[in-house]
């Protein structure tokens, strides 16, 4: 966002929103979709195989919860972004081709 700002001369002082600056050199912000794409892909292999990661990645694990709270996990994103259940994830993922359409109908819908 700084060399944004340089580049279009907006001085510190300013307070311009990092939205204006993006509208200003007519870009749009491109690292969210490439996150959402690497989480779509990461959950995809493991979910095909009986592995431990999947083990990991779909139960529930033991313990007490945190004194904070619950954190935000990967999982909660993938439901928040699709507003599907997770069960529905490991589903389409069986099938490659599918899970691949569906995971690109996801990201780039933005």
């Amino acid at each position: 966002m700084q060399c944004y700002r340089r580049s279009v001369t907006i001085p510190y002082i300013e307070h311009v929103t990092n939205e204006e600056v993006l509208s200003r050199v007519q870009r749009e912000r491109g690292l969210l979709d490439s996150v959402t794409s690497c989480k779509f892909k990461h959950f995809s292999h493991p979910s095909r195989h009986n592995s431990l990661a999947k083990d990991i990645m779909l139960g529930p694990m033991p313990g007490q919860r945190r004194q904070d709270g619950q954190k935000k996990q990967c999982l909660d994103d993938l439901k928040e972004w699709t507003g599907r259940a997770i069960l529905d994830f490991v589903t389409v993922a069986q099938d490659r081709g599918t899970y691949h359409r569906f995971a690109h109908a996801v990201t780039h819908a933005r």
